[in-house]
C-alpha cells in the first residue's frame, strides 16, 4: 500500500483538528490523519482499504471517477458533502481538495471538516494549517489583502531562492522576483481578488520568477481568499510550488512532437498548422504569403552511392541553411518528407533572393555528388508560389501550386528555381 509521508509533514497533519485525506485518481486512500480515523470510526488500516466512494452519500462512484480524471494537476476545489460512519451514522463535511502531479500520476490533497456545529471560530483559525495541509506543506503564503502585507515560510524563500532573513513584506517587493513577462498579471491585487470574489473560485498560476543568482524558474501558486466578518476578503493564503523539470518536460514533449527528429526543423504536423494561421492572417491583412519546395536532386542517387549515414548528414547540412535564412519570427523552415522541405515566408513578395542565397550556401559546402547528372556536388530544385490575395485560396491550394512549380524546376532541368504567382 502506497503511502504519502514525511516527518514534518506528519507532525503538520496531526496537529489539524480536521481529518486529512490523500486518495488517487481512481478514489483509492493512500494516507489518512487520526483525526480522519476518529471522525469516521476506522482504523487507519482500514481506511487504507477503502476508496472514497465508500464513505461518502453523494456522487456514485461512475461520477467521482469523471470528476478525477477532468480534474487537471494544480486544481483546487471546495465543496460539500455527506459523510458516512463506519456504524452507518452520517455527518455533512466540507472538503478542500487539491490536485497535484506526482510522480507521473495525479493525486488528491484533501481536507474534511465537520461543519454539522458550525464552529467558525474553528474554521478561521485553522485555515493556514487547512491550506498547509492541502497541498503538502509547500511554500505557504498569507497576504493581509487590506494592509498589503505578506507573510512567507521559510520553504516560500528556499523555492524563490532567497535569505529567508530578508523577509519580503510588500507585493512590490516581491514583483522584483516575477518574469516581466509575467509580472502584471501574477502582483495585480485588486483585480485579482475581485474576479475570484465574484466567481467564488480559488486563485491558481503558473508564472516564472528569477532567482538572484538569475537562474530562470517555473512555479504554480494557488490559494483561496479567506473573508472576514462582514464577508468580504481580507486575506488570501496559498502555496507556491517549483514546477520547473516538469514545465521543461512539457515544453521538451511539445517540441518533439512537433520537430522533425533528423534535422530539428518543423515537421508536417507543424507545418500544417502554421500555414492555417498564416493564411488566415494574410487573409485579414491584405499582406502577401511565398511558400516554397525545396528538393535535393537525384537525392536516391546520393544514398546509393555515399549510403544512409552521409544522405543524413546532407539532409541536416542542408535543414541548417534553411534555419539561418529563416530568421524572422513568423518565418518557418519545415522537413516536409524525405529529401523535401518546404520554407513559409509570411509577407514575403519577392523570395527570390533567399532561395537563391540556399542554393548559393549548399554550393559553398561542395558536398560531393558522382552520381549526380546535374552537377558535381549536391544541388537542389526549388518551386515557390507567392500569393497576393488569398480570399479564394486554401493551404492545399497553396501546397498543390508548390508542387506544380517545383515539378517545373526539375523538368527544366534541376538545379534551379521556379516561382508562380497567385
Amino acid at each position: 500500500m502506497t503511502t504519502i509521508n514525511t516527518d514534518a509533514f506528519r507532525t503538520l497533519l496531526e496537529t489539524v483538528p480536521d481529518g486529512f485525506f490523500v486518495h488517487d485518481e481512481s478514489g483509492r486512500f493512500l494516507d489518512v490523519n487520526a483525526q480522519s480515523c476518529a471522525d469516521l470510526g476506522y482504523s487507519r488500516e482500514e481506511l487504507l482499504g477503502l476508496s472514497i466512494s465508500d464513505i461518502s452519500r453523494g456522487a456514485d462512484r461512475a461520477a467521482n471517477a469523471k470528476r478525477w480524471a477532468d480534474t487537471p494537476a494544480g486544481m483546487a476545489m471546495r465543496f460539500r458533502e455527506i459523510a458516512v460512519r463506519k456504524d452507518g451514522s452520517s455527518f455533512p463535511v466540507e472538503i478542500s481538495l487539491t490536485c497535484q502531479a506526482i510522480d507521473g500520476r495525479k493525486l488528491f490533497f484533501g481536507l474534511a471538516r465537520d461543519v454539522s456545529e458550525g464552529d467558525v471560530a474553528l474554521r478561521e483559525a485553522n485555515d493556514r494549517l487547512s491550506m498547509a495541509a492541502r497541498v503538502g506543506g509547500l511554500g505557504i503564503w498569507d497576504y493581509d489583502i487590506a494592509n498589503d502585507v505578506l507573510d512567507c515560510d521559510d520553504q516560500w524563500y528556499r523555492i524563490m531562492g532567497r535569505d529567508p532573513a530578508e523577509r519580503v513584506r510588500r507585493i512590490a517587493e516581491f514583483r522584483e522576483f516575477v518574469h516581466p513577462d509575467d509580472a502584471a498579471e501574477v502582483t495585480e491585487v485588486d483585480l485579482t481578488v475581485a474576479r475570484l470574489a465574484a466567481e467564488e473560485r480559488d486563485y491558481g498560476m503558473l508564472f516564472r520568477i528569477f532567482r538572484p543568482d538569475g537562474r530562470l524558474r517555473w512555479v504554480r501558486s494557488s490559494a483561496r481568499l479567506v473573508e472576514d466578518g462582514a464577508g468580504k476578503p481580507a486575506r488570501a493564503v496559498g502555496f507556491v510550488v517549483d514546477v520547473t523539470e516538469s514545465r521543461l518536460a512539457e515544453q521538451s514533449l511539445e517540441q518533439r512532437a512537433s520537430e522533425d527528429p533528423l534535422t530539428g526543423l518543423a515537421n508536417r504536423r507543424r507545418l500544417d498548422d502554421e500555414l492555417v494561421k498564416a493564411c488566415l492572417h494574410a487573409t485579414r491583412t491584405g499582406e502577401p504569403l511565398s511558400l516554397a519546395m525545396i528538393d535535393v536532386d537525384h537525392f536516391k542517387l546520393y544514398n546509393d552511392g555515399e549510403g544512409h549515414v552521409r544522405g543524413d548528414a546532407a539532409l541536416k547540412a542542408l535543414a541548417g541553411i534553411l534555419q539561418s535564412v529563416t530568421r524572422r519570427p513568423y518565418d518557418l523552415a519545415a522537413r516536409y518528407g524525405g529529401e523535401e522541405f518546404l520554407l513559409l515566408l509570411p509577407g514575403v513578395d519577392e523570395p527570390e533572393p533567399i532561395l537563391q542565397r540556399i542554393a548559393e550556401e549548399l554550393g559553398a559546402l561542395r558536398i560531393p555528388h558522382p552520381l549526380s547528372p546535374v552537377a558535381p556536388h549536391l544541388t537542389v530544385s526549388c518551386g515557390c508560389v507567392i500569393a497576393s490575395e488569398l480570399a479564394d485560396v486554401a493551404p492545399l491550394d497553396l501546397l498543390a501550386a508548390c508542387d506544380r512549380a517545383l515539378y517545373q524546376a526539375k523538368q527544366g532541368g534541376r538545379d534551379r528555381v521556379e516561382i508562380a504567382r497567385l
